[in-house]
């Protein structure tokens, strides 16, 4: 007991230091616009404008993302924007307007005036959801007030801003530019803010140099107030295309001792702060609807296993692609009008002229001279006779991937004037065509030689993971599909079947077979089990007793799987208009399933089962956590909406079936789909019932374990997923295929995880933020991803020198590095692996990691959700391992094997170089 004891303690002091550290000098962004999520992560504190980020929807929709800095609402107290004078009243206006500041087109208000403090207490009462308020506009009133009247103006607000904490003392209060008042209010505020040190704005709000005076002086009055050991945010304003220079501006007001903001006069992009932020979404854009693009079925999936962030855009509604983005992939996969080509090549030309990587298929389908010319594309007439072909002159390594690149008819021919050409064709008159090149701002293909459709298989002509990371380069990726070394499995059943007929067992039904024969004989397996709360809501007495009894099991967590089972969600949304989708056409099964007195209703499908079986089925220390799509699993908008409404995960859908009779990576879905403002996260394997033909085949379900293969190698691109039906447990064949199932997945020692968990890691993949601080990359989430892979090109990780490291695990040519459960990540390479512990796979999670670099301590606290806790770990150069009581170390060749009694343990080791 001494051991654990010990270690307590040293947790204790541990959570101490990082909590000292983060109050004496927090990183701060400075954004003005509605920020990506990544930022939130990144930042410990956010100073955000309320007009702009949506804070309310933010708390309802986000409910995914619970770790993020602190969220500071600009209030202007010295300045009215004109706005908000509408809404005025004429004797506000006369009582408490001093004048208007031209500059800015805003009206300087009286602070002294009890109406002007009454008006802006119930504008700061009305953010009271942020962490903190920023007070800007302290000193406008030197503007236009005689300087006789600034004792009496000064005088106020340092009674505003005291009384502002008393009714706040839990609040961060940051004021800008406080310098006149700054003695007497020190002690009430948690910051400042000071603008324009080395580079600023003139009356024309144009960028400019501070001069060598203004420098000085705002220096000293920095010296001053730095006495009061407050933190300073220095925000200085440079343009975007400047990066070099804010880059090297914030590492210089750093070194200094400040806090640095280097933004754009807006201050609406992403600055340059403590941290360099790297981009990792790219834009998806296409003419066809997202779910029938090949962007969506055969682009998404690779550009994920690179660690990047999928947006789709459709080609009539283009973003403008903020600081998020590194780029975009663009493809009119339909003949498109002409007014739509110029509106897409506008864009393309502003979006490379604002340095983001653009890749486009099938570039002749835009205007030559408009934009081809102007990208270093040459298109020309093939002057030979197209009959007589190409020869292939060069062909790149990352080519005839599934299907070979074979030259086909041209009768217009490309080349870049500069670039890099994967596959160089020549003709009997010598004339190059170049159909696929990597270029400086991007790079192009032709279709035929990215994506061939043969025999209704669409085939990869290149490597796409090669060659998206040769234009969109490699950063470390995010990884859902693994845990610290070991590959993830999910389970997770349908509703369907629930009450059906058992064909081998008298008096029990599918639900009961599986309970007993699956669910209880693998109690260290988290399954994710749903009902149709409409099939088993009515008097249903032994069906309800029957869920109870599956729900209340420890390694079962609830799910509803909707009230009626809407086969298509887009026809049952228009039945609940009034709108009959399919007029005198008879469907087989129906729009949803028929239940007395019900009237349809998205609501009453997703909140309405949810609350249900919430009340009805659940102990009191279970919710519903997860909703699984039915039917066609094609939600609307609205519906995917009302699932964040609801807290809860939404799942289903996708189509991965990759066997070996289709061996190919269309047959492997995303991640999920963007619908509208939601993200729809995919099953990751699909289920039985397609595996078996619609039950043609009884027992093909053991097919499935081709696909475990297949997503396996060469790309580990899909956690394990056994998902089938209540009804696999009506016939002896299917129940004997899903025991096979469970038996080969087990024996690969997978790491398993409650669907709910799975789906946390997907929504976490895409608001994790990405960053460099030095040479060290940083990395920022909710702490549940926690495996991030990179290419061996990286070197491996320093975890002495890193934080939040524990491990690394070399798969397919890929490092996959395992993280703690921190959420606060920092990596540091080196060429040579010089680790002298590190762990290599566990079947546990990290809770606690404490890496003492001065001692070369590590010390880990870790939790199974099976029975027993095994850690496999790398020990040399006399390191030394200890484990708490309830564990043993064990030799086995290089490794270092660790059993634990139970499920948690401790491990500490001792690495004194």
């Amino acid at each position: 007991m001494r051991f654990i004891t010990g270690l307590l303690c040293l947790f204790s002091v541990f959570h101490l230091f990082i909590s000292d550290a983060h109050g004496k000098n927090p990183s701060v962004a400075v954004i003005y616009s509605n920020p990506p999520d990544e930022i939130l992560h990144l930042y410990d504190w956010i100073i955000l404008d309320p007009s702009t980020f949506q804070i309310e929807k933010f708390k309802k929709e986000k409910f995914y993302i619970k770790r993020y800095g602190k969220l500071i609402s600009y209030v202007s107290i010295g300045e009215i924007e004109k706005s908000e004078i509408s809404s005025l009243s004429e004797n506000f206006k006369k009582t408490c307007f001093i004048g208007e500041n031209k500059r800015w087109k805003s009206f300087i208000i009286d602070i002294r005036k009890p109406l002007c403090r009454e008006f802006l207490n119930r504008k700061i009462a009305s953010l009271k959801d942020y962490d903190g308020f920023m007070l800007d506009t302290v000193d406008s009133y030197q503007n236009l007030l005689p300087e006789k009247e600034w004792y009496s103006y000064e005088k106020a607000e340092v009674e505003f801003i005291k009384n502002l904490k008393s009714r706040y003392p839990k609040k961060l209060i940051l004021v800008n530019r406080p310098f006149k008042i700054i003695d007497k209010i020190h002690s009430f505020i948690d910051g400042i803010i000071v603008e324009s040190l080395h580079y600023g704005l003139d009356k024309n709000l144009e960028y400019k140099n501070q001069s060598e005076e203004d420098i000085k002086w705002l220096t000293q009055k920095l010296k001053k107030i730095k006495k009061y050991g407050l933190p300073i945010v220095i925000i200085d304003y440079l343009p975007p295309s400047k990066a070099n220079l804010r880059e090297k501006l914030a590492r210089k007001i750093e070194n200094t001792g400040f806090i640095p903001w280097i933004t754009d006069k807006h201050l609406k992009g992403i600055g340059e702060g403590v941290y360099h932020f790297i981009p990792r979404k790219i834009a998806l854009v296409s003419n066809l609807p997202y779910s029938d693009s090949l962007l969506h079925t055969m682009v998404q999936l690779p550009i994920e296993w690179l660690g990047f962030v999928p947006v789709f855009y459709n080609s009539d509604n283009l973003p403008n692609l903020d600081d998020s983005y590194t780029g975009a992939i663009v493809w009119l996969e339909k003949e498109g009008s002409k007014k739509e080509k110029i509106k897409l090549q506008n864009w393309i030309k502003k979006e490379i002229s604002n340095r983001k990587k653009i890749f486009i298929v099938d570039p002749e389908m835009f205007d030559e001279k408009f934009l081809l010319n102007s990208l270093g594309i040459k298109i020309y007439e093939n002057r030979n006779d197209i009959k007589s072909g190409f020869k292939i002159k060069y062909s790149s390594g990352i080519l005839n991937f599934e299907i070979d690149a074979t030259p086909v008819p041209k009768e217009v021919l490309k080349k870049p004037a500069n670039g890099t050409s994967l596959l160089t064709l020549v003709n009997n008159v010598n004339e190059e065509y170049v159909p696929i090149a990597i270029t400086k701002w991007g790079g192009y293909a032709d279709s035929e030689y990215f994506i061939r459709t043969i025999m209704d298989n669409d085939l990869w002509v290149v490597n796409p993971f090669k060659f998206f990371s040769q234009i969109f380069g490699n950063i470390p990726s995010m990884d859902v599909t693994t845990e610290n070394g070991r590959r993830i499995l999910t389970v997770h059943i349908d509703g369907d079947g629930f009450n059906g007929t058992v064909t081998f067992a008298e008096n029990k039904i599918p639900a009961q077979i599986i309970r007993d024969e699956i669910i209880k004989k693998y109690p260290d397996i988290p399954h994710t089990a749903s009902v149709i709360v409409g099939e088993i809501s009515e008097g249903k007495e032994k069906l309800i007793k029957v869920a109870k009894s599956i729900f209340s099991l420890k390694n079962v967590e609830a799910a509803s799987h909707s009230f009626s089972h809407p086969f298509s969600w887009k026809d049952f949304y228009l039945i609940e208009q009034g709108i009959n989708p399919h007029e005198k056409k008879e469907l087989k099964y129906g729009y949803y399933l028929k239940i007395k007195g019900y009237t349809p209703s998205i609501k009453e499908e997703i909140i309405g089962s949810i609350n249900w079986i919430n009340k009805n089925l659940l102990p009191d220390n279970k919710k519903v956590k997860v909703f699984l799509w039915t039917g066609d699993c094609v939600p609307v908008e609205n519906a995917v909406k009302l699932t964040y409404l609801a807290k809860v995960y939404n799942v289903n859908g996708g189509d991965t079936t990759i066997t070996n009779n289709h061996p190919f990576l269309s047959y492997v879905s995303p991640m999920g789909i963007n619908i509208g403002n939601y993200f729809q996260i995919y099953a990751p394997i699909q289920n039985e019932n397609i595996y078996t033909d619609g039950w043609r085949v009884k027992d093909a379900y053991k097919k499935v374990i081709q696909t475990f293969k297949l997503t396996e190698k060469p790309y580990r691109l899909k956690p394990l997923s056994i998902y089938y039906h209540w009804y696999s447990g009506a016939f002896k064949p299917s129940l004997k295929a899903l025991k096979e199932v469970y038996k080969w997945t087990l024996n690969q020692k997978p790491i398993p995880v409650f669907l709910s968990q799975y789906a946390q890691k997907v929504l976490e993949f895409r608001t994790t933020a990405l960053a460099k601080k030095g040479k060290k990359w940083i990395i920022k989430n909710d702490g549940n991803l926690r495996t991030v892979k990179v290419p061996l090109s990286f070197g491996y990780p320093d975890i002495e020198n890193s934080k939040g490291v524990i491990g690394y695990k070399k798969i397919n040519n890929q490092l996959y590095i395992h993280l703690d459960s921190s959420g606060d990540y920092k990596i540091a390479f080196s060429k040579k692996d010089r680790n002298s512990f590190y762990i290599v796979e566990t079947n546990g999670v990290v809770k606690k990691f404490i890496n003492i670099k001065e001692k070369g301590t590590f010390i880990l606290d870790l939790e199974t959700l099976g029975n027993s806790l095994e850690v496999t770990l790398i020990k040399r150069n006399g390191c030394y391992v200890k484990t708490s009581e309830n564990g043993e170390l064990i030799e086995n060749g290089k490794y270092t094997i660790a059993k634990f009694k139970g499920k948690k343990g401790i491990l500490e080791a001792d690495c004194k170089r």
